[in-house]
C-alpha cells in the first residue's frame, strides 16, 4: 500500500529531535510560570478550567519502564499531556482519538484512602457529554500486587461513593491487537500538511454512510490515500473501530454528535 506519511520530525538527526523536545518542555514550563500560582490555563474546546498537577510528575518513583513523555496533541488541547511512563503515553494517545474526550489532565488530585495511604490517579479525562472519569494506568503484573490491588480497589470504592467514574486500564487493553501502535501512527498522520479541501472531501464522503464505509471504497470515491483518511481520524473528524484498524476492508465512521 502506498504510504503518504512524510514526518519532518522523523528525518531530523537525533540531536535536533532532542533539542526540539527540550524546547517543548521549556515552553510548557514557561506557560506554568506565566500563569497565576503556577496553574495551567487552557481554553481549548471552550473548556474553562484551571489545572495544576497534584504532585510533580516523575518525582515519586524511578523505574526502567517509567519515562516522562510530553504529548503535544493540538487537536485535543493547547497544553501538553504529561505521562509518567510509556504505557501512560500509549493510553493517552488512545484516549485522545475519542471525539467525546475534550481534555486529559495528569496527576489531577491526591486523595486519602485510609489504611491504603495517599493515592493520585494518573489521569482525569473530561468528556463533552459525560461526567469526568479518573483513570489508573498500570501493567497487569504490577496491578495485581497485593498492596497495589488493594489501593486500586479502595480508589474504586472511594470514587464510587462520590458518584464519580473510575477505571483501571491495563497494558493488555492498551496493547491488544497493537491498538497502541495504530493510535500512534494515526497521530503522526494528523501532522501531515493536507489541504483543507481534501479533508472536507473525505469527511463529506463518509457522512453519506452513517453505518460506515470501507476504507478501499472511500479511497475509490475520493481518490485519496489511507494516510489522508487517517489524517482526519487523527484530527478527531472521523472514527475507526475500537482497535483503530485501517486495512482496506476496515470501516470508517462519521461523527454522530461528538465534539468537532
Amino acid at each position: 500500500m502506498k504510504n503518504a506519511l512524510s514526518s519532518e520530525g522523523d528525518s531530523l538527526p537525533k540531536k535536533q529531535r532532542i533539542r526540539k523536545v527540550n524546547v517543548m518542555k521549556e515552553k510548557y514550563m514557561n506557560t506554568i510560570n506565566a500563569t497565576s500560582n503556577g496553574n495551567l490555563i487552557s481554553t481549548k474546546n471552550q473548556v474553562s478550567t484551571t489545572y495544576k498537577p497534584a504532585r510533580q510528575p516523575g518525582g515519586k518513583r524511578k523505574a526502567p519502564h517509567r519515562r516522562i513523555n510530553y504529548l503535544n496533541i493540538p487537536a485535543l488541547q493547547d497544553d501538553l499531556i504529561i505521562c509518567e511512563s510509556i504505557l501512560e503515553r500509549d493510553c493517552a494517545l488512545i484516549l485522545a482519538l475519542n471525539p467525546e474526550v475534550v481534555r486529559i489532565e495528569c496527576q489531577p488530585e491526591t486523595i486519602s484512602l485510609g489504611e491504603c495511604g495517599e493515592y493520585t490517579p494518573d489521569f482525569r479525562v473530561i468528556y463533552k457529554s459525560a461526567p469526568p472519569s479518573y483513570v489508573e494506568v498500570k501493567p497487569t503484573v504490577f496491578a495485581y500486587e497485593k498492596k497495589m490491588w488493594a489501593k486500586i480497589c479502595a480508589a474504586f470504592e472511594y470514587y464510587k461513593s462520590q458518584g464519580i467514574h473510575y477505571e483501571w486500564i491495563s497494558d493488555w487493553e492498551i496493547e491488544k491487537k497493537d491498538r497502541h501502535l495504530r493510535a500512534a501512527y494515526i497521530h503522526r498522520c494528523a501532522r501531515l500538511l493536507i489541504p483543507v479541501e481534501q479533508s472536507q472531501k473525505i469527511i463529506q464522503a463518509v457522512s453519506n454512510y452513517p453505518q460506515g464505509i470501507r476504507m478501499d471504497d472511500l479511497q475509490a470515491i475520493t481518490g485519496l490515500l489511507t494516510d489522508h483518511i487517517l489524517h482526519c481520524v487523527g484530527l478527531r473528524q472521523l472514527k475507526l473501530n475500537h482497535f483503530f484498524e485501517y486495512s482496506l476492508d476496515s470501516l470508517v465512521f462519521p461523527l454522530k454528535g461528538e465534539c468537532k
